[in-house]
């Protein structure tokens, strides 16, 4: 006697499962359990690593400058207002996240009494003023800056950089620049100069 054959419907199944692997989704990693997975470039974009790169110098280089080495008594005021994206990448979002960073590293110096940049851009002109001038500030808005806020310094930055390509590589070197400059004076009291290049081959 002959076995029946399979229904429609087993067959069906049969076909869904040997089709499920081929229409798996996508996998996914933390950190956490593989910290390598933070190490490879994705992108010629700055990522967290090359954040980590150009904080890491700033803090170094600031920490040993004559600036920090002679600063008065107590806690001057100090904030962080720009970092000026003037080149052709989309780094926005690295940048913000330097200056958030940046700002952590101020407060945990126990140095300075830090103003928080949020702050100062709630003040609608003010925000408007600095966005113009971008790492350039007048003494108008230096001196509102330390009237309304108590700040006696302000860091500023602007990241420029120099992209070329030929027939398989684009490479892209970033300078990022980050200053400290005297409200009461415009005076650059200490700049740092960082240099991260990514590249990216066809």
């Amino acid at each position: 006697m002959c076995a029946s054959s399979p229904s429609r419907g087993s067959l069906a199944l049969l076909l869904l499962a040997a089709l499920l692997p081929a229409c798996s989704g996508p996998e996914y990693s933390r950190a956490a359990e593989d910290p390598e997975i933070n190490d490879p470039a994705l992108s010629t974009r700055l990522d967290s690593k090359d954040i980590d790169l150009a904080l890491s110098s700033w803090v170094s280089e600031l920490a040993r400058s004559e600036f920090v080495k002679g600063l008065p008594p107590g806690k001057p005021g100090i904030a962080i207002l720009v970092i000026e994206n003037a080149t052709s990448e989309h780094i926005a979002g690295a940048l913000d996240t330097l200056l958030a960073a940046s700002e952590t590293q101020l407060v945990q110096s126990n140095l300075f009494s830090v103003v928080d940049n949020t702050t100062i851009m709630r003040d609608a002109v003010l925000a408007e003023r600095l966005r113009d001038a971008g790492d350039a500030v007048d003494k108008e808005t230096a001196a509102a800056l330390g009237k309304e806020f108590g700040i006696q310094y302000f860091v500023s930055g602007r990241v420029w950089d120099t992209a070329e390509k030929s027939n398989d590589v684009r490479r892209v070197q970033y300078h990022i620049f980050l200053r400290v400059t005297d409200v009461a004076t415009l005076q650059v009291m200490h700049q740092t100069r960082v240099d991260v290049t990514k590249q990216e081959n066809y």
